[in-house]
């Protein structure tokens, strides 16, 4: 299938690819593709870029995780991160979406029991909607993600709604967060002692503060994106 597929890729006239790195990844493995491959990064979503953003952020620090017990978006990574900020002892609150099998949802449940200062809270499944009112409540989107991918729209959301993205350097990732505050927050992958130290550096900021570093992201976000004329350079690759 592999050898397949790649004689078909190699019939097609273009190859859009929505970072860099994703462009680097395949024009590696199928170097007669560079010709072909544009980059243009995906739309923002039109419904997080009309809604302003709004936090009723806590004293007590929160942070979301959305990857689930998936190995690949790095669950392992943050239950090493977890008993690390455990044994510091900060009073931290932990929000985890997504699904989770009853082996892990034991092993978090004795991370809760143990660590009387963390408080993780595993919600599954939640709709879009649902999702946006608890970034309302979060300081920062754990994504200790160990894929290489190739947009990361959970880094994207977070971003537009001002919650501060700590994430890996990963994939395309880096280029969604270059020239923004929240470059400074990117760790390296399979690295929870490097995630460990982003999470207690917001974790001793104010609530004042980190939801100004938010906008602060958005905003620097936005500038940047919007120059890219994302949507007018994607009706051109087509049309060409």
């Amino acid at each position: 299938m592999p050898k397949l597929v790649r004689k078909w890729i190699l019939q097609t006239d273009k190859v859009v690819c929505v970072s860099k790195r994703q462009a680097e990844i395949i024009t590696d493995q199928i170097p007669e593709l560079k010709d072909k491959v544009e980059v243009t990064y995906n739309p923002l979503p039109q419904e997080l870029l009309i809604r302003e953003p709004s936090k009723e952020l806590d004293e007590v620090p929160a942070y979301l995780y959305v990857g689930g017990d998936s190995y690949v978006k790095g669950f392992h990574i943050l239950l090493q991160a977890l008993r690390k900020i455990g044994k510091q002892g900060d009073k931290t609150r932990f929000i985890l979406t997504n699904r989770y099998n009853p082996r892990n949802l034991e092993i978090l449940k004795r991370l809760n029991e143990k660590y009387r200062n963390l408080e993780i809270r595993v919600m599954g499944r939640v709709n879009y909607e649902k999702l946006l009112e608890i970034h309302k409540k979060v300081w920062a989107l754990i994504f200790p993600s160990i894929w290489e991918e190739t947009f990361g729209y959970a880094v994207v959301e977070a971003m537009l709604l001002g919650t501060v993205p700590i994430a890996s350097r990963v994939g395309g990732v880096p280029e969604l967060v270059r020239e923004t505050p929240a470059e400074a927050m990117l760790f390296t992958p399979y690295n929870p002692l490097e995630l460990s130290k982003f999470i207690k550096s917001l974790t001793e900021l104010s609530p004042e503060h980190v939801n100004a570093l938010g906008m602060k992201i958005r905003n620097s976000f936005l500038q940047r994106y919007r120059q890219y004329n994302m949507n007018k350079k994607l009706i051109r690759v087509f049309g060409d």
